[in-house]
């Protein structure tokens, strides 16, 4: 079978400027399985009225897709350069997963991209050619998961977050309790409580092995990630990398429907809610990650306790975020400010709102392009915001649920 994507048009709502500026600045790039198809750049932006089609007449064809393939994935940005008065240029991005199961979403369609005043409508088509049919033999039997495990990986470089991770004394026992078979990929574990299986390869590939092991012997799996992130991947001890892609290899095994038997998905890593879509993608019931950097691992304890009394999911990431362990955490970044020499004031920490804890946070916390420091409310608020867990999937499942779908 064939599936051909084609990029048809931008329709500009709003270009991004303000009335009394005929032209916006717009840049943008689209991308099908991670290759550009149509692309604008920062620096030579194309200027544009309200109202304005810009033709893209862009398409690329992908063969040999069938109902197993991975989801093909289409993503892309659409900015607009801002030289007004703030200096913040709109920015908007979007992800849409084509997979058999949304017959490949074919025919036209659209996504609308919005910041602040810039409003663009991606116009694109989805044609799908089916082959003669052919008699094959049946397929072999689904494998559909009975049995409950947990995995839990855990990686970190001595680094702040490392420091952070250590002093929130996370139990990565209770990850074990409660569970038919479960498995701790960590390369030094000395605590009483013991996992049925202690795996101390850290490579993509032995984290991958492990997860399509228990899939393939009928287990549905929990996973939990104490790791470091950013934008769109999560950074085990180096050179390891975990990326959307491998997250999309999973989905390739005898599972029912395609869909690879995940139940729950908790992310320490940083930016984790970046990959939330990518692990919905290939058949994760429910999953949490932060907006941005995780100041609070240490809600991890917490959260178990809630999981494995029976709390609903959503229940269980919200009774977690405690004043106690924020003030936890929020004391050693105040501790850490002064050992930096952040420079604050006398009687003033880098918690509060200053330059002192901007330059401080920009610094040492927030540095990606998944990251954004306001300076209009407290570096406490900052960590707050930051460390907000995105939930995705279904947010009223509890460890209880067992005999699910995939």
């Amino acid at each position: 079978m064939k599936v051909t994507i084609s990029l048809i048009s931008l329709k500009v709502n709003d270009n991004g400027d303000p009335n009394h500026e005929t032209h916006g600045e717009l840049f943008y790039s689209f991308k099908v399985k991670g290759k550009v198809l149509a692309q604008r750049s920062k620096t030579t932006p194309l200027k544009v009225k309200d109202g304005q089609t810009v033709r893209l007449g862009k398409k690329t064809a992908l063969t040999d897709i069938n109902k197993r393939s991975p989801a093909i994935k289409l993503d892309g940005y659409v900015g607009d350069v801002d030289t007004g008065f703030n200096g913040k240029n709109e920015f908007d991005t979007f992800r849409v997963f084509l997979t058999g199961r949304n017959r490949w979403k074919q025919g036209t369609n659209h996504v609308v991209l919005q910041d602040g005043r810039l409003r663009v409508t991606l116009k694109y088509k989805v044609e799908v050619e089916k082959e003669s049919p052919v008699i094959v033999e049946a397929e072999p039997t689904p494998i559909r998961p009975t049995k409950s495990a947990s995995v839990t990986v855990v990686s970190f470089e001595d680094s702040k977050f490392y420091n952070l991770v250590q002093n929130a004394h996370n139990q990565y026992g209770r990850a074990f309790d409660g569970y038919d078979k479960s498995v701790l990929i960590k390369l030094v574990y000395n605590e009483p409580k013991q996992p049925d299986k202690h795996v101390f390869d850290i490579s993509i590939q032995s984290i991958l092995n492990e997860l399509k092991t228990l899939a393939d012997d009928g287990y549905f799996i929990d996973l939990f990630i104490h790791s470091h992130g950013t934008c769109n991947k999560i950074t085990f001890k180096k050179p390891h990398t975990l990326r959307p892609a491998d997250i999309a290899s999973l989905a390739t095994g005898r599972y029912a429907n395609g869909r690879f038997p995940l139940r729950m998905i908790y992310q320490i890593n940083c930016n984790g809610s970046t990959l939330n879509d990518d692990w919905l993608a290939v058949g994760a019931k429910a999953v949490c990650g932060t907006a941005q950097t995780n100041f609070y691992p240490n809600m991890y304890n917490k959260f178990t306790k809630e999981w494995n009394d029976g709390e609903r999911f959503d229940l269980a990431i919200q009774n977690s975020n405690t004043a106690s362990a924020r003030t936890a955490m929020q004391m050693l970044i105040s501790l850490d400010g002064v050992n930096q020499g952040a420079g604050c004031p006398p009687f003033k920490t880098v918690l509060g709102k200053s330059a002192c804890a901007k330059r401080y946070f920009e610094g040492n916390w927030f540095y990606t392009d998944c990251d954004d420091y306001d300076d209009d409310i407290s570096g406490r608020k900052n960590m707050n915001i930051a460390s907000t867990m995105v939930i995705g999937g279904n947010a009223n499942i509890r460890k209880s649920n067992k005999n699910l779908s995939w």
